[in-house]
């Protein structure tokens, strides 16, 4: 059997000219961010605030939600008259200061899992601030548009 160096040659570059091209796509892919590690953690939201098409707003100050961040996902768990609601999210920073979250499971709005919305994000010290930032697109009648959504949260020990 003869061996051809060209042909292996020809293999060796190829296979490394693929693993090249794939870093550099990784590495340049457009609007993936790392995790931002000053989200890792735990926070109590202090303050919710709904505010609705119409024009209204409800606001919970009650502290009986927390958010537990992790590198891709994050969990919000409220507690409420009934028990305790709990939705899971997949997330990644899209933008600096901007992350988009994708309900995966909840056990309250089970109609909204495989949504995505975006949050712009700021934390100052043990203070994180969240507002929904609202679609680029209208939703197409008859969806109805989820409300803006503002939180205020304090980085607490997780359990």
């Amino acid at each position: 059997m003869v061996i051809n160096p060209l042909k292996i040659i020809f293999s060796i570059r190829t296979k490394l000219l693929t693993r090249l091209l794939f870093l550099c796509l990784t590495a340049a892919a457009p609007g993936i961010h790392a995790a931002d590690a000053g989200l890792l953690g735990c926070w109590r939201a202090t303050r919710i605030v709904l505010h609705m098409q119409d024009g209204t707003e409800a606001e919970d100050t009650s502290g009986r939600c927390t958010l537990q961040f992790k590198q891709t996902q994050f969990e919000s768990t409220c507690k409420t008259a009934t028990g305790t609601a709990t939705t899971a999210y997949r997330y990644q920073v899209v933008r600096p200061q901007v992350y988009a979250a994708t309900m995966a499971s909840s056990t309250f709005k089970t109609e909204m899992i495989g949504s995505t919305r975006e949050y712009e994000y700021r934390i100052d010290g043990d203070q994180l601030r969240t507002v929904s930032v609202p679609p680029a697109k209208p939703p197409e009648p008859p969806a109805v548009a989820a409300p803006r959504v503002e939180t205020e949260a304090a980085r607490t020990p997780c359990p």
